[in-house]
């Protein structure tokens, strides 16, 4: 992966909606949180496995970043969903690689406990073209916006390990990494 730029898609997969975001390298050009509308659960796949083929087709994607699930906190249907994203993953030749959500946290906030306002403020803090986004999230009554900022997350995380392997101090927009 070293001779050509990493292009990474990050996701953290959810029920009814699915948090994106696409890296060039260290930079975060793509973000969102995708619905999936589908009323059973095959379509929803096949809905879903359309809109990671659009959005790597769209951006050169040869890494997919995956939220692992805890699985106290997760269904079989999503247990299924990770697994069909990475079948579809390694068929389309894409590099696999999944965090848990206290890999994040951990690598966000090495010193302490990191709770999700947290996490999304440090990831607001990293890339501050998400500050009207976190504001907005901070309006709503229901968290929505909170899986976006998990992928975004995830995708620092994994960024950070292959642009870094051997622990090297690592740059990122401002923030220094180990």
């Amino acid at each position: 992966m070293r001779d050509k730029e990493i292009r990474t898609l990050a996701l953290n997969p959810g029920s009814r909606y699915v948090g994106i975001a696409v890296f060039y390298g260290l930079e975060l050009v793509d973000w969102a949180v995708r619905s999936i509308r589908e009323k059973s659960a095959e379509a929803r796949l096949e809905q879903l496995k359309s809109v990671l083929s659009e959005i790597a087709e769209t951006h050169g994607v040869n890494c997919l970043v995956i939220k692992s699930l805890h699985p106290a906190r997760s269904s079989e249907y999503l247990c299924q969903l990770t697994s069909t994203l990475k079948e579809w993953a390694k068929e389309n030749h894409h590099a696999v690689r999944e965090y848990t959500i206290k890999e994040v946290e951990t690598f966000l906030l090495p010193s302490g406990r990191l709770n999700k306002h947290l996490l999304m403020e440090g990831v607001a803090a990293i890339h501050p073209f998400l500050f009207p986004e976190l504001e907005g999230e901070r309006q709503n009554r229901n968290p929505y916006l909170v899986r976006m900022f998990e992928a975004v997350a995830l995708g620092l995380r994994c960024i950070s390990e292959m642009e870094n392997p051997k622990g090297r101090k690592l740059i990122i927009n401002n923030h220094e990494e180990e």
